[in-house]
C-alpha cells in the first residue's frame, strides 16, 4: 500500500482519512476491464434492452423508429421475434417465433431470460456465439491493421517511367 504524507492534515482530519483507509482498504480491488461479463450477463442486459425498446414501441407505435435495433418486427399477424441479431438457437432450433401481441413479445422474453439463466445448454450457446463473433471482430481488426500497414508502406503512385529513345529495328533495303 502507498505511503501517504500526513504533514498537511489537521489532527481531525487525520484521523478521518486514517479511519477511511482503515474502513476500505480490506474492499480494495482492480477495476474491471470494458468487455469481460460474461455472457450470460451481456444476454441479460440485451433483453432488459428489448424490453425497454418495446415499452417505447407501445408507447408510441406510429413514432417508433428503431427497428434496426430491435429483436421483434412487424409482421403479418403480430410480431416476429428472433433471439438476438445472431439466430442463436434456444434448444432444438427455436430461433424465431411469430406472436400476436406486444404483450405477448414481453411474455416471450422473460421466458427467454428464466430459459437463459436455468439452461446450461443454452448458456454454452451464448458462449460459443459470444467466442465466434469475437474471432471475426478480431480477424476483421487484423485483417484491417495489415491493410494499413501494408498501404503505408507502399506509395500511393508508382512514379513514371521517363519516355526516351526508342531502340527500334533499323530498316535495310536488300
Amino acid at each position: 500500500m502507498p505511503a501517504y504524507s500526513t504533514k498537511h492534515l489537521e489532527p481531525m482530519e487525520y484521523v478521518f482519512m486514517t479511519s477511511f483507509i482503515e474502513k476500505w482498504s480490506a474492499k480494495k480491488a482492480e477495476k474491471p476491464k470494458a468487455g469481460t461479463r460474461n455472457a450470460l450477463e451481456a444476454f441479460r442486459l440485451r433483453v432488459a434492452q428489448q424490453k425497454d425498446y418495446l415499452e417505447e414501441y407501445e408507447r408510441d407505435t406510429a413514432g417508433f423508429k428503431k427497428w434496426r435495433s430491435t429483436w421483434f418486427q412487424r409482421v403479418p399477424g403480430g410480431f416476429g421475434v428472433s433471439i438476438g441479431r445472431d439466430a442463436i438457437s434456444a434448444g432444438d432450433g427455436l430461433s424465431y417465433v411469430v406472436v400476436d401481441s406486444a404483450k405477448e413479445v414481453a411474455e416471450f422474453l422473460d421466458d427467454l431470460l428464466q430459459h437463459a439463466e436455468h439452461d446450461v445448454g443454452f448458456q454454452k450457446a451464448l458462449e460459443n456465439n459470444r467466442a465466434r463473433r469475437a474471432a471475426v471482430l478480431n480477424a476483421a481488426k487484423a485483417q484491417s491493421s495489415a491493410t494499413k500497414s501494408i498501404t503505408a508502406k507502399s506509395p500511393t503512385k508508382a512514379p513514371r517511367a521517363k519516355p526516351g529513345p526508342r531502340a527500334g529495328k533499323s530498316k535495310t533495303n536488300n
